[in-house]
């Protein structure tokens, strides 16, 4: 078999395969548990525990979607036809289930007629799953699976590794400068960047710069200020003192922002330029935009005291049920129009 070298790509191989009966399937080790390298010095490769492999198979059957795994010959399906080795990318058999077991991750296998026949006439004798890692040589996936003849690991089932570094996104860039883990999600890197947004916009506040001044300006004002010695206090200020101050004035604005939300919407309610049942609404209205409830009301007419629930003082009669009450209160009746209203006389009202 060819040899293809790069900054990214490795090619190896191990332990024979048993050759199995026609057109059975059988179940073969692809990566083992825990850690391991090959012979030539490459690795250690975690592939960790049975929670880690169960991960691994998670992510490789949600790359695999509906298809099955195919094993190749010599690597072919993963790095295009070999020259000398038949040139073409056919498949040798179909991984159709994995499972997570204290040794590693095993595959079910169904091979091909012609790799029955290879395999039992030793013209392939080795299993090289193809994975990828990231850059700490932790697994991430299995790609799939190829015959090969050249083995280069002493492990008992599984017979070979291919290793294959993909190059590095952007989004992967930007995490390994963020300090992120590779699998962040974009969320996490986002709430990273504001986060040294704020820390850098502390830095310039006690440096004593303008908020939108460079790094380059906070580096020398520091450095000046080391090289000077103590901080001159009439030009700087310790930054918890200023986050302190900070969230006071932020309180403070709130409060008094609450508070004259309360004044403007109960002198509203005196005045009869917003009904009661309204309170919460003019609240809500006159905090986030009090200039806002200031118009409404200036245009609002004055509310008659039906429209502002006025209720008449004989409400509690025990004579009347608490429906009549209601409609009472609801038109602003007294109870002897509200007993004209109906036709009726007092004693007619039910309780």
């Amino acid at each position: 078999m060819s040899t293809r070298t790069d900054p990214f790509l490795t090619i190896a191989a191990a332990d024979p395969v048993a050759a199995p009966g026609p057109g059975a399937a059988a179940w073969i080790r692809l990566l083992p548990s825990g850690s391991f390298s090959t012979r030539d010095g490459r690795g250690p490769f975690a592939a960790g525990d049975l929670a880690a492999l169960q991960d691994i198979i998670t992510r490789t059957k949600a790359h695999l979607g509906a298809t099955e795994m195919m094993v190749d010959y010599d690597h072919q399906a993963v790095f295009a036809a070999v020259e000398g080795v038949g040139g073409t990318a056919r498949a040798a058999g179909w991984i159709s289930a994995f499972e997570a077991r204290a040794d590693g991750i095993h595959g079910e296998v169904t091979w091909t007629e012609a790799a029955t026949q290879a395999l039992a006439a030793r013209e392939y004798r080795y299993l090289s799953p193809v994975f990828l890692t990231d850059r700490t040589g932790a697994v991430i996936r299995l790609v799939n699976v190829a015959l090969v003849n050249l083995p280069a690991m002493d492990l008992s089932a599984i017979a070979a590794r291919t290793q294959l570094f993909p190059k590095e996104t952007e989004m992967e860039q930007l995490l390994t400068a963020l300090g992120l883990p590779e699998r962040a999600g974009e969320a996490d890197a986002l709430a990273a960047v504001r986060s040294l947004q704020d820390t850098q916009a502390l830095l310039l506040a006690a440096a004593g710069l303008p908020k939108d001044s460079s790094a380059a300006a906070l580096v020398a004002a520091v450095q000046t200020a080391f090289d000077q010695g103590a901080p001159d206090p009439t030009r700087y200020v310790p930054i918890d003192q200023v986050t302190a101050l900070q969230q006071n004035l932020a309180a403070l604005q709130a409060r008094l922002a609450s508070d004259k939300a309360d004044a403007l919407v109960a002198a509203a309610i005196q005045g009869g330029k917003l009904a009661p049942a309204l309170k919460d609404w003019g609240l809500q209205l006159a905090r986030t935009d009090p200039d806002k409830f200031t118009a409404f009301t200036a245009t609002a007419p004055v509310l008659t005291a039906n429209q502002l629930g006025s209720r008449p003082k004989d409400t509690g009669d025990p004579d009347l049920s608490e429906a009549d009450r209601q409609v009472m209160r609801q038109m602003g009746l007294s109870k002897e129009a509200f007993v004209a209203a109906r036709g009726g006389s007092d004693d007619e009202v039910q309780p």
